[in-house]
C-alpha cells in the first residue's frame, strides 16, 4: 500500500526542497513532535535530488523502516535557474512492500511531468501561485484548499487512487490555453488471488458475472468489446449468448471476458439451470461457523418484495419494517438448505422438496453465493460413446493401397466425377461460411443466414439431412470430456433435446451418461 507521495525539486536559494506531499505532514511536519514524518528528510534529500550522472533512472532508498521509490529528472535549458532543472517525484512504501509493480509506476509519472514541463512549464508555474508556500510550512498547499495547485491535485489523485482501485485515469488540460490535453494513465499490476486463479482460456458455455463495478467510461478508455458486451453481461448470459446478442465475434468476447477475470471484474460461472446437481465441498464447514459470511448470504439471496403495508398510512411503518427484517432467512435455515444439497439431486428436485423452505428465497443467488464463496461446486453430466472415433481400435491401410485409393480420389476430383462433385447443399455452407467471415473480419453486422440464390443449385436440404448432419456433429462430443453445457451451447440445444437424441443413439452406440 502507497504511504506517501511527495515532489520535491533543487531550488536555486534553498538546494533539495519539498514542494508538495500528500498526505499532509509525511515527509515535512509542521510539528515534528506530535506529527512526526515517515522518513527523516535531511538523511536523504542528498539522494532524492540526485547529483547530474545518476537522473534520468531509477532510485530506490530505505529510510526509518521505510522504501522510497523515485525517478530524479534534471532537464536543461537556458531558461532555468543555472540552466538546469532538477525534480523528483517519489513513492513511499512499507519497507518490506514488495516494490517491483511499483517501479513502473513511478517511472511513467516522471515522464509524464517531463512532458507537461516541457510543453507548459507547469513544475515552474506551480511555485509562481499566489498564497502558495512549501509543504510543511503553516498555511501550506495541504492546508490551503483554495490554491492548491496543479501538481498537487495530481499527487493526490495518484495517491486515492491507487489505494482503493489499484488504477487511476487522470487528464490535464493544457496549461497555455492551447487545444490540447494530456492523460496519464496508471495500473498497478500485481498478481494477485483472482488474477493467479484466472483460466487459461474462457469457454463458450462459462458465464461472466461481475464482482466489481467498471470504471466511468468517461473518465477511463473502455475497449471497443468491452462497450458492446458490457449490457449483457448479467451472471445469466453464457459467452456464445452474448456474443450472438452483442453481434461480436466470439472469439473478441472471450478475450474481453478474460481480461475482466485476469483483473478482478468478473468471475465466471456454470450455466444455470434446474437439471443440474451441485454438492458441498469441504469448505462448507468454515461457512457453517462463520455468522457474519452467514449474514451476508441471508442478504444476498432474500426476495425483497414490497408488501401492501409500504403503502398504507404512516401509522403502518413500524409493521411493515419488522416484517421486512423477519422476511431474511434464518442463518439455521440456509444452513439446512446448503446441507441438504447432495450429489445426485437434481436441483428442480430439490426445488420440490423443499418448496416451502424456499419461500422469498432467490434459488438462483443461493447457488451463485455458494459457487462465489467456494463452498458449493457444481457437478457436471458428461456423454461416452464407445463407437466414437477416439475410442476405435486404428486399422492401418497397406502403403500402396492408400497411395492408390488417394491417386483414385483426386482423378475422379480433377475429371468431375458426378461422386466427388459438390452439391447444392455444400455450396450453401461454402458460402454461408465465407460470407460470415467476411462479415465478422469487415466489422459489418452478421448477414442474415439465407445465400444469395445464384451461389447453390435449387435442391434444398430436407429435415431428414439436417437431423443427420446434428446427429454427426453431436457425436463428436460424445469422448467422455465434453460436459453437457459444452454439448448444449455448441449444439443450440437444450438438455432435454440433447438427451432425447442421445437415447437414439443407445441402439447403435451404446452411450452412457455419468456425473463427476
Amino acid at each position: 500500500m502507497l504511504q506517501a507521495i511527495f515532489y520535491a525539486r533543487f531550488h536555486p536559494e534553498r538546494g533539495p526542497s519539498v514542494i508538495h506531499q500528500y498526505p499532509p505532514n509525511t515527509i515535512k511536519s509542521s510539528d515534528p513532535v506530535s506529527n512526526p514524518p515517515l522518513i527523516n528528510w535531511s538523511e536523504v534529500s542528498s539522494y532524492i535530488i540526485a547529483p547530474y550522472e545518476l537522473c534520468n533512472s531509477p532510485l530506490c532508498i530505505c529510510n526509518n523502516g521505510h522504501r522510497i521509490l523515485g525517478y530524479p529528472i534534471s532537464l536543461e535549458h537556458e531558461y532555468y535557474d543555472r540552466n538546469r532543472f532538477t525534480f523528483n517525484i517519489c513513492l513511499v512504501l512499507d519497507e518490506d512492500e514488495d516494490a517491483k509493480p511499483w517501479e513502473r509506476i513511478v517511472e511513467k509519472i516522471a515522464k509524464f511531468c517531463v512532458a507537461l514541463e516541457w510543453e507548459g512549464c507547469v513544475l515552474q508555474h506551480e511555485e509562481d501561485q499566489p498564497g502558495l508556500k512549501l509543504a510543511g510550512k503553516e498555511g501550506g498547499a495541504v492546508e490551503d484548499t483554495v490554491h492548491k495547485g496543479r501538481v498537487y491535485m495530481l499527487l493526490e489523485r495518484i495517491f486515492e487512487d491507487l489505494n482503493h482501485y489499484g488504477e487511476t485515469c487522470i487528464r490535464v488540460d493544457n496549461v497555455k490555453g492551447e487545444d490540447g490535453l494530456y492523460v496519464l494513465n496508471l495500473r498497478l499490476e500485481t498478481e494477485k488471488d483472482f488474477a493467479k486463479r484466472a483460466p487459461e482460456r474462457v469457454r463458450s458455455w462459462d458465464v461472466p458475472l461481475l464482482v466489481r463495478n467498471l470504471p466511468d467510461p468517461g473518465e477511463w478508455t473502455w475497449d471497443l468489446t468491452l462497450q458492446r458486451i458490457y449490457g449483457f453481461i448479467d451472471g445469466i448470459k453464457h459467452v456464445k449468448k452474448i456474443a450472438e446478442l452483442a453481434d461480436v465475434e466470439i472469439k473478441l468476447v472471450r478475450r474481453a471476458v478474460k481480461e475482466l477475470v485476469y483483473h478482478g471484474r468478473a468471475v465466471l460461472l456454470d450455466v444455470f439451470h434446474f437439471q443440474a446437481i451441485y454438492a458441498c465441498t469441504a469448505e462448507v464447514a468454515d461457512f457453517f461457523q462463520n455468522e457474519e459470511l452467514q449474514d451476508e448470504c441471508r442478504k444476498y439471496i432474500a426476495v425483497h418484495v414490497e408488501s401492501d403495508t409500504q403503502k398504507q398510512q404512516d401509522s403502518h411503518k413500524t409493521e411493515t419494517n419488522s416484517l421486512e427484517k423477519n422476511a431474511l432467512p434464518s442463518r439455521e435455515h440456509i444452513i439446512a438448505l446448503y446441507a441438504d444439497l447432495q450429489p445426485g439431486l437434481q436441483l428442480q428436485e430439490f426445488c420440490l422438496t423443499h418448496k416451502t423452505q424456499l419461500t422469498n428465497i432467490d434459488i438462483r443467488r443461493l447457488v451463485t453465493f455458494g459457487l462465489l464463496k467456494g463452498f458449493l461446486r457444481r457437478i457436471h453430466k458428461y456423454a461416452f460413446s464407445s463407437s466414437h472415433p477416439l475410442h476405435l481400435p486404428q486399422r492401418s491401410l497397406s502403403p500402396v493401397l492408400s497411395r492408390r485409393s488417394v491417386g483414385t480420389m483426386q482423378k475422379s476430383f480433377r475429371s468431375g466425377n458426378t461422386a466427388t462433385t459438390r452439391s447444392g447443399d455444400e455450396a450453401v455452407r461454402e458460402f454461408e461460411r465465407a460470407w460470415r467471415k467476411a462479415a465478422l473480419t469487415s466489422g459489418w453486422a452478421t448477414p442474415p443466414s439465407g445465400p444469395h440464390p445464384s451461389s447453390f443449385s435449387k435442391s434444398q436440404r430436407s429435415a431428414d439431412q439436417l437431423r443427420s448432419q446434428e446427429d454427426e456433429r453431436l457425436r463428436s462430443f460424445l469422448d467422455g470430456e465434453h460436459c453437457l453445457d459444452a454439448i448444449c451451447v455448441e449444439m443450440g440445444l437444450s438438455e432435454k433435446k440433447v438427451l432425447e437424441r442421445l437415447r437414439g443413439f443407445g441402439r447403435s452406440g451404446d452411450v452412457v451418461l455419468f456425473n463427476k
